[in-house]
């Protein structure tokens, strides 16, 4: 019996379109990588690699900003709107236009804050690897600004809100 192709719409994960998610798989290749090179070396060489757990702390970090991109882009973030939505319609739509408000600030305060630290911190440098801090500080301010970004794109408070993952609905 034979399955039919599916088309798949999504576009490749090297796409533009898809950044967000090829640097989360990225990042997550890094720290098992990292990882298993930090076990190896400290079970088979007499001296072990330093680097190997500043390396995935870092890509971690990338990880997890540049998957919450993600997460605002696809809307899978946990929506528990049980109580709001048994508020009347008007209410809703004040509490719609409140957490619009709310989340943008937050991430123009993110990135904000990243970028300042970024630029404080250019001149400080990690322990292992000697690298600038601003490559912790930098690509969390460009995440932070892609959440901000994607979040204008996909929230419309002035529409009822459409679920476009049916796993995410908690």
């Amino acid at each position: 019996m034979d399955i039919p192709d599916q088309i798949s719409i999504e576009p490749p994960l090297w796409r533009l379109r898809r950044f967000d998610e090829a640097v989360g798989v990225v990042a997550l290749l890094v720290i098992v990588v990292s990882i298993l090179w930090g076990i190896v070396s400290r079970y088979i060489f007499p001296q072990p690699a330093a680097w190997t757990y500043e390396l995935a702390i870092l890509a971690f970090s990338y990880l997890v900003f540049f998957g919450a991109v993600a997460g605002v882009r696809l809307g899978t973030h946990a929506a528990i709107d049980v109580l709001v939505a048994a508020l009347p319609e008007r209410w809703q739509d004040g509490i719609r236009w409140f957490n619009y408000g709310l989340l943008t600030a937050f991430f123009v305060l993110m990135t904000g804050l990243f970028v300042w630290q970024a630029w404080t911190s250019r001149n400080v440098h990690t322990i292992a690897l000697d690298l600038s801090r601003s490559i912790a500080y930098a690509p969390l301010a460009i995440a932070s600004a892609g959440m901000l970004l994607q979040h204008l794109i996909v929230e419309r408070p002035w529409r009822p809100r459409t679920h476009r993952i049916v796993d995410s609905i908690i």
